[in-house]
């Protein structure tokens, strides 16, 4: 199996030699070619790849548009083989990453194939909190979500969505269903993955392809993370339509909005506000509870006591940054 490994860049100089050394570590015995885009990098990042260039062969692009979506599609147009690879610049692949790969792609006839993205050893205190309060199903959804990231399963089964973090595909299915989609700032890759698996196509999830993927560090960078998100699914269903339970899922919080208005106004009309009142703290003390017990989980599986007052603190915030961008989406025409 010929591969290509391709990897869109921005703004990862303090990643990005890792990456490009771990996928240049394979023990993979056939053929690879490296393809990196940059999208125009202020931070030093396209200087630090010109300089590691002379150090591992591979292509080094410009993307002028700066979008991952559009710096995806350059690797894939420059790129040479049948099936292509790609992986973030804050991804470390594992030794056997492609080995892996060609293996799973030998046993089952499927589009595309990919893996866990795990917490890397090194990470900071606060990035690897992160990580594992987004391993929690209050906060990436559970089965709901189509998405494998951060669901770190150990079982290999089909699903609706594989990260770019973490994604091979058939170079062939570019030309069934299209490339990845420029007019979307973040889940290029999700919008992508709907119509490869709406065409009739599979994606497999298996546990032995993997990759460390480097958490956000910072609360605000996540925040924004999850907003980001939010505004994806409500760009999928603006392409595409509602399609089923999963999208209906996606707008919760439209739905609890318009649940939460309408019972004021019927609780108003039969003269019953203090009745009202007093289920709605009933529905804050049971909210309350939940996550409490769910950051006591957490802090338990993790062995980890501060994670206790982490997720307490940052799962409501998921909460909030995910339905303000679901909102904001659906109010704007022009949702990025």
């Amino acid at each position: 199996m010929r591969f290509s490994i391709v990897i869109a860049v921005r703004n990862e100089v303090e990643h990005i030699k890792k990456c490009i050394a771990s996928v240049f570590n394979q023990d993979y015995k056939g053929e690879y070619d490296v393809t990196v885009v940059d999208g125009i990098s202020s931070d030093g990042t396209y200087e630090l790849l010109k300089k590691i260039q002379k150090e591992y062969k591979f292509k080094l692009l410009k993307n002028p548009k700066i979008n991952a979506a559009a710096g995806r599609n350059i690797g894939i147009e420059n790129s040479k083989g049948l099936y292509v690879a790609f992986i973030d610049g804050d991804a470390i692949a594992s030794k056997d990453w492609l080995s892996q790969i060609k293996k799973v792609f030998e046993k089952n006839d499927v589009a595309g194939v990919g893996g866990p993205d795990m917490l890397p050893e090194d990470s900071s205190d606060k990035a690897r909190r992160i990580g594992q309060i987004m391993t929690s199903p209050l906060a990436r959804g559970g089965r709901l979500n189509p998405s494998t990231q951060h669901s770190l399963s150990d079982e290999e089964k089909y699903v609706d969505h594989i990260p770019t973090c973490n994604l091979c595909l058939k170079r062939e299915i570019f030309s069934k269903v299209g490339m990845f989609d420029e007019g979307f700032v973040k889940g290029q890759d999700l919008e992508l993955n709907y119509r490869i698996v709406n065409s009739g196509y599979k994606l497999l999830y298996s546990p032995k392809i993997k990759v460390v993927h480097h958490r956000k560090n910072h609360i605000r960078d996540f925040t924004r993370q999850i907003y980001k998100w939010a505004k994806a699914k409500v760009a999928i269903i603006k392409k595409h339509g509602l399609h089923g339970l999963a999208s209906h899922i996606y707008l919760w919080p439209v739905y609890f909005l318009i649940g939460f208005l309408m019972s004021i106004i019927i609780f108003f009309l039969f003269n019953i506000m203090k009745l009202y009142v007093f289920l709605f703290l009933i529905a804050i003390i049971f909210y309350i509870t939940v996550i409490l017990f769910e950051s006591g989980q957490l802090s338990r599986k993790y062995n980890d006591k501060k994670l206790f007052f982490y997720a307490t603190f940052l799962l409501p915030i998921v909460h909030l940054s995910y339905s303000f961008g679901i909102i904001v989406a659906l109010i704007k025409r022009n949702i990025w």
